[in-house]
């Protein structure tokens, strides 16, 4: 693709040699002469000067002083996010249903779905048009799933649970298993059945090894966009808005709120029943506390979360801890220097 054509995708303008021929997408410093890169950030536009791309893709406010080829964009990360998708666009999924799948009875199966070796489906389960289902996944029973996903290999997937449209499942992750609930009894827990749901919205993608809990009652839920990175726990009757981010490591008690648009850094741990309003931030490592509230747009980070101005003002008073120390022994020796 040349750049001038790459641009008129993009919808931006360009400089430079519109012509040339660009084959593929590269970090900054690993470009070559037929590569696209991007530079956002200072750093990165600092190094754009040096960088062999044949292409950058450039903040609309950059300053072209060395005379590159360059697409300038609102957002050249998210434009480069684009290109790498245009030149590497994903291998689509043969249809059909390999000879050792297993499909229970009322299977319903839409154009194009395609069902990997040894993948089973169990019965009154309806898969979308268009979707595909790896090698080994296990779908129970009268599970629905939208159209235009894609479902890695072992995922498994328990009764009842509905999917949304383009939902992307990584290997290993667990959806649909029963909530942690148990109650005490005498001298002995007793499990409190979870004869719950999970829905989740469409376009939600989530990472490998990451369990999501059906509901004791009622639904656990993840909205439209939501996106979990690998090793994520959310649990029983959680309730996810739309387009949350939650990173890796990072677990949900039973019937925690996240509204929409959040941002949930890694390791992070947050108790029973906590809400986290619309557009918060929560820091990687913090612990939110059962019940607490996190108003909306604040950033938060520590353990208990607090306020990032008021977490940074308390780091700094423990950096101080030693000197104060030191003082307070020198002015404990010259008391007693003084007999006082």
């Amino acid at each position: 693709m040349r750049v001038f054509e790459l641009a008129a995708w993009l919808g931006s303008d360009f400089e430079g040699a519109g012509e040339r021929e660009i084959r593929g997408v590269a970090a900054l410093d690993a470009a070559g002469e037929d590569d696209l890169s991007f530079a956002a950030g200072r750093k990165a536009l600092d190094a754009a000067a040096s960088s062999k791309a044949g292409c950058l893709l450039v903040p609309v406010a950059f300053e072209n002083t060395h005379g590159r080829t360059v697409i300038r964009v609102a957002d050249p990360r998210g434009a480069f996010a684009r290109a790498v998708a245009r030149f590497h666009p994903p291998v689509p999924p043969t249809p059909g249903v390999h000879p050792t799948a297993v499909l229970g009875n009322d299977v319903v199966l839409g154009e194009g779905v395609s069902v990997g070796p040894r993948a089973t489906i169990a019965d009154g389960t309806r898969v979308g048009s268009g979707t595909s289902i790896g090698a080994g996944a296990a779908l129970g029973r009268n599970v629905t799933v939208g159209s235009g996903g894609l479902i890695h290999a072992n995922v498994t997937v328990y009764d009842g649970v509905t999917i949304g449209h383009r939902v992307v499942l990584h290997s290993g992750c667990v959806l649909g298993a029963d909530g942690f609930g148990f109650v005490f009894e005498r001298d002995h827990y007793e499990k409190f059945p979870q004869v719950g749901r999970l829905e989740l919205g469409d376009d939600v993608e989530i990472g490998a090894n990451t369990t999501v809990d059906r509901a004791a009652l009622g639904v656990t839920s993840i909205g439209h966009g939501v996106k979990l990175d690998n090793l994520v726990h959310i649990g029983h009757n959680c309730r996810i808005g739309n387009h949350v981010v939650i990173a890796a490591q990072t677990g949900l008690s039973g019937g925690v709120i996240v509204e929409d648009y959040a941002v949930i850094g890694g390791q992070v741990g947050i108790g029973d029943k906590a809400r986290i309003e619309s557009r918060a931030t929560l820091g990687s490592g913090c612990g939110v506390l059962t019940s607490k509230i996190v108003r909306g747009g604040q950033v938060v980070w520590g353990t208990p979360a607090r306020p990032l101005r008021e977490y940074l003002a308390q780091l700094a008073h423990m950096a101080r801890l030693p000197a104060l120390a030191r003082e307070v022994a020198e002015l404990k020796k010259r008391l007693n220097e003084r007999g006082i």
